[in-house]
């Protein structure tokens, strides 16, 4: 159901064309231009024919430069700071703390399972949201006000425990690091559907060209948070004489001040212009019009109208119609302002001054028991409401893959297996450093051999997955456009992930520890591919729905699928993916009573990714032979 889908061929090659026409680097599109327009300057009888798909339809090519691209994904580099840090603490904080390897897992599993019912909602609010913010900055400044609050509940959970209780209490201690660990791990991963949506939003009217080359910045970006946030964890802060209580609370301190300025960066450079729905509540303007059109039943001697956008009334003459053809008048004549006179002008702000206090609610005994009353039926309902979105929850999200478009669908499976790969290689890979390759024990007591080896494990393991984000790093941003260049995407997506299996089946055989951080660099290569290569896909498909999307489905209520809810898909497959390791991994570990299944299932998982990989669209002659049923 997933890989075959098939319908005959209805579009003209001729569309295509016009698609690849559209894609083509700005040189060869101004030649285009500079031709069509000098067949068209002899005395105004030809005209200049350009590209008429759907990209250049709504709107001029605006050309990006590197710096702006960075400021917009500064917020996707300070969430991977956060992630990458706080992450590699969380696994052995969790064990010190007396959880076991399948409450552990069962913990990094909640967050997935509540992204993967909420983030597709989000998605949809964000792809209708009306705030003079834009449609993806308010849910960012939400969520990660969230992820700031967690910051701060992980590492100070035992001083924070301490306000409730007289006695330091280990399970209140566990509890609230348990739900700071749920916080995190939620807002980090659903700040990143905003993010990508916020960025495909912006680069939805450039060539194919700069497409790339933006999320090429935007992988980069995430690379470059991960080299920072495991520089943090492999600093020894107590050797510094920078610490902030103990090596966990410096971490987790300095992350927070970093995430500040890399959000404050995307939220003031990536300006987005406010969605406006046509049928929403009643505006300011339609109030203002409702004020002139008062005015203007009072005075029918003089035909006017209020200009109320400006600081103090005035009347704008009006000339009745005329038919539709142009009147004589100038347009300084029209507009000219007649200021009011003293009489009109109080009256004038009497009758604001009324319309305004009319407009607000009689604040009374009753209102307020009424409204707190809502509230209550409104919560009520809420909490009665969810034990049965948990449980309508696996069919909503079956449901939201099987109606996918197929382009949609094919990308989505091999994105869940991608990422049930690498997480389990990132989350869990410090551990199997500090369990398998130095024999540590993570629930040792303090100061004993086993404590200090586990201890000594995790750090030269964030120092291996500090060198693969760097390798990612210096991947994307120098080496993998070259290439996508000479050999194509498809061959660089499943290279990338292809060269992730045989650096995972490397590592369960690596004889010492620097041979396992030499091959954990190389899987970065097949990281930068995962995390740039299917969000350029997914604009790639919303740059000619009809053509990419032609079995799409309509949702229920009859409103159209954003790019915010096509990114949800792929969203999902990563949610899955770590509730699949969250079930299936802490038995494993604890029925083996070894590290070593994580490092199998990445090979294992990233093998059948590659293979899932050569299902997907990457070009007009895919889609041809998917349409025709022959791929």
């Amino acid at each position: 159901m997933f890989l075959n889908s098939a319908a005959p061929l209805t579009k003209d090659d001729e569309h295509i064309k016009k698609r690849e026409a559209a894609s083509a680097p700005p040189a060869i599109l101004a030649h285009d231009l500079e031709v069509a327009a000098a067949a068209g300057s002899d005395g105004g009888k030809g005209s200049i024919s350009i590209d008429s798909s759907p990209a250049r339809k709504r709107g001029a090519v605006k050309v990006r430069g590197l710096a702006s691209l960075l400021a917009i994904n500064a917020l996707v580099c300070g969430v991977e700071i956060v992630s990458s840090a706080a992450f590699t603490f969380i696994p052995p904080l969790l064990l010190k703390a007396g959880y076991t390897e399948t409450v552990m897992t069962i913990i990094l599993g909640i967050a997935p399972f509540l992204d993967m019912g909420t983030v597709p909602l989000l998605a949809e609010w964000s792809d209708r949201c009306t705030s003079a913010l834009g449609r993806r900055r308010p849910f960012i400044m939400f969520l990660s006000s969230v992820l700031l609050f967690s910051l701060t509940l992980i590492p100070y959970g035992p001083t924070i425990a301490l306000a409730f209780s007289d006695e330091a209490s280990p399970r209140l201690n566990m509890i609230i690091l348990a739900l700071g660990v749920i916080l995190l791990d939620y807002s980090y991963q659903a700040l990143f559907n905003p993010c990508e949506s916020l960025l495909s939003d912006l680069l939805a009217t450039s060539p194919e060209w700069e497409q790339t080359r933006g999320f090429t910045v935007y992988s980069a970006s995430i690379s470059l948070g991960g080299i920072l946030g495991y520089l943090i964890v492999s600093i020894d802060w107590s050797s510094t004489g920078f610490l902030l209580g103990s090596q966990e609370q410096t971490a987790f301190s300095v992350i927070f001040v970093m995430f500040l300025p890399c959000l404050f960066l995307t939220l003031c450079f990536a300006r987005e212009k406010p969605f406006t729905s046509s049928c929403g509540p009643l505006g300011h303007g339609q109030v203002e019009a409702g004020l002139e059109g008062e005015y203007l039943k009072a005075h029918t001697k003089e035909m006017a109208v209020l200009d109320l956008t400006r600081d103090l009334p005035a009347l704008v003459r009006d000339h009745p119609s005329d038919g539709g053809y142009e009147s004589g008048s100038s347009e300084t004549e029209e507009m000219a302002p007649l200021v009011l006179p003293s009489s009109e002008m109080l009256r004038w702000r009497y009758q604001l001054l009324v319309h305004q206090l009319s407009r607000l609610p009689h604040l009374t005994l009753q209102r307020v028991v009424n409204g707190v009353l809502r509230l209550l039926w409104k919560l009520f309902l809420v909490v009665l409401y969810l034990p049965y979105q948990v449980i309508k929850l696996p069919q909503d999200t079956w449901r939201r893959v099987s109606t996918a478009p197929t382009v949609l669908r094919r990308l989505f499976l091999s994105e869940l297996f991608g990422w049930m790969g690498f997480m389990c290689h990132n989350m869990f890979f410090t551990d199997f450093v500090g369990q398998y390759m130095y024999g540590g024990l993570p629930d040792a007591p303090e100061h004993t051999t086993g404590a200090l080896l586990y201890d000594e494990g995790v750090r030269m393991g964030s120092w291996g997955l500090f060198l693969h984000s760097l390798t990612a790093c210096l991947y994307a941003f120098f080496v993998q456009q070259h290439i996508v260049d000479i050999i194509g995407h498809r061959a660089v997506f499943l290279g990338g992930l292809a060269g992730f299996s045989l650096t995972m089946l490397a590592t369960i055989v690596s004889p010492n520890i620097a041979f396992l951080n030499a091959v954990t660099a190389m899987s970065g290569i097949g990281f930068a591919a995962l995390t740039s290569t299917p969000n350029m896909l997914v604009t790639l498909y919303n740059s000619d729905r009809q053509l990419y999307m032609w079995d799409e489905q309509s949702p229920e209520g009859g409103e159209e699928r954003g790019l915010g809810t096509d990114v949800a898909v792929l969203d999902t497959a990563y949610f899955l993916s770590q509730i699949i390791l969250s079930v299936c991994m802490g038995p494993l570990v604890d029925l083996t009573g070894s590290a070593l299944p994580y490092m199998v299932v990445a090979a294992f998982t990233g093998l059948i990714s590659v293979y899932c990989g050569t299902k997907i669209v990457f070009t007009d002659a895919d889609l041809r032979q998917l349409r025709l049923g022959l791929f």
